[in-house]
């Protein structure tokens, strides 16, 4: 009986590490809770919307925030590991950091590609800043 629990747990521990993570369960609630205070659809600090996982890719006044595949070059993931993002005493914990960079770094699969109302916005423009 152990050796088959043995047998389970192998092929099942590989498939939770590489479970992606839900942007709508995961992380917009992540920034419903910190961010829109801000960042929301009537008052856009820095022109960033964060209510919507359109807003967040479109980004800000400052060009994107999010680089598909490349958390530690996004804006985004740096404001809030800094601790800069959210202001005040306000930081997310080292979870939803974490779980914020996963996100960011799966953005970058090869079957990935945002569509956008603006066709000018693609997989080609919003992989390069």
């Amino acid at each position: 009986m152990l050796n088959k629990l043995y047998i389970l747990l192998i092929f099942l521990i590989p498939m939770v590490q590489n479970a992606q993570v839900d942007y709508d369960t995961e992380i917009q609630p992540i920034f419903n809770s910190n961010c829109i205070g801000c960042h929301n659809g009537g008052d856009l600090s820095g022109g960033l919307n964060l209510t919507s996982f359109d807003g967040v890719m479109v980004g800000g006044n400052d060009g994107l925030v999010v680089i598909e595949g490349d958390h530690e070059n996004s804006v985004l993931w740096q404001k809030i590991n800094s601790g800069e993002m959210p202001p005040g005493m306000n930081d997310l914990n080292q979870t939803q950091i974490d779980l914020v960079a996963q996100w960011i770094d799966e953005l970058g699969g090869e079957n990935d590609c945002l569509v956008f109302e603006n066709p000018s916005q693609s997989c080609a423009t919003t992989n390069s800043i």
